[in-house]
């Protein structure tokens, strides 16, 4: 056979054996500025019949009213998100704030698992120990799920993406 068949029967072998899959889940809760939002979770995984799955990127928290995302990426740690320069950590319910933390500090973490490509449908639990604080040359609502003691749940499902488009969900909409 010449290069090119085979070349092309490879092709449709790797991306014939794809599946690309979006998990999902939303929760009514409390902001950090006290006010009732929707926050939708998610990520995406590539499932492949002849080759190891993979997640993409990390997994996102978005707040309805809010123009930040926030990002629980892999480390040795598990999937945790690390605090930005708007950022401050709190104790939680009672909002004392705890001493001050740097650039790169644990803010929440996905707990259970320490791999994205482990995390299947069911239930999603993570925790969230800080605040965002804004500063004079921040721009927008950026604020995120409120910190609190305690576990937030979300309920994931799983959807099939369509091939090579974009199957990530929209931010909840602001009334």
């Amino acid at each position: 056979m010449t290069r090119k068949v085979i070349f092309v029967i490879l092709l449709i072998v790797v991306v014939g054996g794809c599946t690309q899959y979006t998990y999902h889940g939303t929760i009514e809760e409390l902001d950090a500025d006290g006010n009732m939002r929707t926050h939708l979770v998610y990520w995406t995984k590539t499932e492949r019949k002849f080759w190891f799955d993979e997640s993409s990127g990390s997994i996102r928290l978005l707040t309805q009213c809010s123009l930040r995302t926030i990002n629980f990426d892999e480390s040795e740690d598990g999937i945790i998100f690390y605090s930005t320069i708007n950022d401050e950590g709190v104790l939680r319910d009672d909002e004392s704030k705890i001493p001050e933390i740097g650039l790169k500090e644990p803010c929440g973490r996905i707990i259970g698992v320490k791999k994205i490509n482990q995390l299947e449908e069911g239930t999603l639990r993570l925790e969230i120990y800080c605040k965002f604080v804004a500063h004079k040359f921040a721009s927008g609502n950026q604020t995120y799920i409120k910190a609190r003691d305690g576990v937030y749940e979300f309920q994931i499902i799983r959807e099939e993406s369509q091939a090579f488009k974009n199957g990530v969900p929209k931010r909840p909409v602001c009334p």
